[in-house]
């Protein structure tokens, strides 16, 4: 059985590895037009509840999508931006932080740094050999990263750096209060460790959640892939929400 969808749910969907396949560049994933107008069918019969939940720039989700613009969680809640177009931002991560992260880069072939203002994210997905250099460089600098309060993220082939105390789960949280998602049943998708932080909270919240390849604890629900959920947002917006 797959999540129930109704018009008092809210939807919280993270993007890569649970909307869309995963590529080997970030800005190579191709995202399908029939995803887009489910999505924004959806939206609508929800009345608004619905918002993406990824580690994506808020920039880069709306390009991804464009036309259709939604509310949003970004940069694993570094941006939460509400129904209303209101936009909080977590302040930039400190230039010693961000050096570390510009000379790993540039010293090993095929990384590609991702700067997100309020975050930052080393992908290795084209240099997977670099993951063991990676892991040393970041135990060797934990003193600094504790010292700037920095929590460092492990995820599929990306390491990622964030202020400390802000995730998914409080930026799920925090959008949850908000109109229109207050007071309703939310739903939530992820697939990967970062969607951690948003499974832990769903029974405080009297949320259900879906991942996707394998399961997590708190996810009731198991799709095999991205494609498997694409199909069901699809059915879901041409069946109508009861």
């Amino acid at each position: 059985m797959m999540p129930p969808v109704g018009h008092n749910t809210a939807l919280f969907l993270d993007i890569d590895g649970t909307l869309l396949d995963l590529a080997r560049e970030p800005d190579k994933v191709f995202v399908p037009q029939d995803l887009v107008m489910a999505l924004k069918t959806l939206n609508t019969r929800l009345r608004g509840a619905l918002a993406f939940v990824s580690g994506r720039s808020l920039m880069s989700i709306d390009s991804l999508f464009a036309p259709f613009k939604s509310a949003a969680i970004g940069a694993h809640g570094g941006e939460i931006r509400g129904v209303d177009g209101h936009v909080f931002r977590a302040g930039p991560l400190s230039q010693a932080v961000r050096d570390l992260f510009t000379g790993l880069a540039g010293n090993i072939p095929g990384l590609l740094l991702e700067d997100k203002g309020c975050a930052l994210a080393l992908h290795y997905r084209l240099a997977p050999e670099a993951k063991p250099v990676l892991l040393s460089a970041v135990e060797s600098h934990r003193k600094l990263f504790d010292a700037e309060r920095i929590d460092v993220m492990l995820g599929k082939a990306v390491i990622e750096a964030r202020h400390r105390g802000i995730d998914k789960g409080t930026a799920v949280a925090s959008l949850a209060k908000q109109r229109p998602f207050a007071g309703r049943h939310i739903v939530f998708g992820g697939d990967d460790t970062t969607d951690e932080d948003v499974f832990r909270i769903l029974p405080r919240l009297g949320g259900r959640g879906f991942s996707v390849g394998r399961h997590f604890t708190g996810a009731e629900y198991l799709f095999e892939s991205p494609r498997a959920v694409r199909q069901w947002l699809v059915d879901t917006a041409a069946a109508g929400v009861p």
